[in-house]
């Protein structure tokens, strides 16, 4: 931590992680390192043609698309384009356009940041597969 109470992270510092394929990256950054009820956003990079399941988060949910296209159910969003959704609102499937998507997430609780699947893949989740 730098200064009074900011941190400074660069891109060559970004620790990332991957999503449930190898078409996605993640890096988390929790507003209150010391509280786990703060704040989460998240900063994702998914590859063309990546799917992400319909689902829902136990906390409310910020979207900002910086760069590509991704189709959410029906409606397609693009660079600049904004996402809310209340906890427990389902959504999906998330398909990802041709040049790939990056968006920045911010969970209101990062303790509801979990993804909980819905429908077929909830089924599948409960199967064991």
């Amino acid at each position: 931590m730098a200064g009074r109470g900011h941190r400074d992270i660069f891109a060559k510092d970004i620790a990332w992680g991957r999503g449930t394929s190898d078409g996605i990256r993640y890096a988390r950054f929790l507003m209150d390192e010391d509280d786990t009820s703060s704040p989460l956003v998240i900063l994702t990079e998914f590859q063309p043609g990546e799917v992400v399941e319909p689902h829902t988060h136990g906390t409310n949910y910020f979207e900002y698309v910086v760069s590509g296209e991704q189709t959410v159910g029906k409606t397609r969003f693009g660079p600049g384009d904004v996402r809310f959704a209340k906890a427990g609102t389902g959504y999906g499937p998330i398909t990802i356009g041709p040049d790939g998507c990056t968006v920045v997430i911010v969970f209101q609780q990062a303790t509801g940041a979990n993804t909980i699947p819905l429908g077929k893949a909830s089924k599948a989740v409960a199967a064991g597969s």
